[in-house]
């Protein structure tokens, strides 16, 4: 009997770079700019922020007008979710820019001084 040995296949190349890449509205050379990514994290939670008061707006009209045949949607635990939610988000919007602000500051003191 004779024995046949194969040789192996070489491996596909596997890219350095994964399939999924997180969404960012930014360019790919703009990712790493601090300005840019705050400007769009505050789009992302005021779009956000825009939905639930949208939603919670329409449900308001739909309670005031009473219309059996359209009830509203949220009940009062969802209203309150959004609410917090809503809240929650604009707290964390100004705590980024007040730490922005800060540090803005605290460079243009420090190139005073030198």
């Amino acid at each position: 009997m004779t024995s046949s040995k194969k040789k192996p296949r070489p491996s596909p190349s596997i890219p350095n770079i994964p399939e999924h890449q997180p969404f960012s509205w930014l360019d790919p050379d703009l990712r790493s700019d601090q300005a840019a990514q705050f400007i769009a994290f505050v789009l992302d939670m005021s779009q956000g922020i825009h939905k639930c008061l949208s939603a919670l707006h329409a449900n308001s009209l739909l309670q005031e007008h009473g219309d059996p045949d359209s009830p509203p949607l949220l009940n009062a635990f969802d209203t309150d979710v959004m609410f917090r939610w809503s809240l929650a988000s604009t707290d964390t919007m100004a705590e980024k820019a007040q730490a922005c602000v800060d540090y803005l500051n605290d460079l243009r003191a420090r190139q005073r001084k030198a």
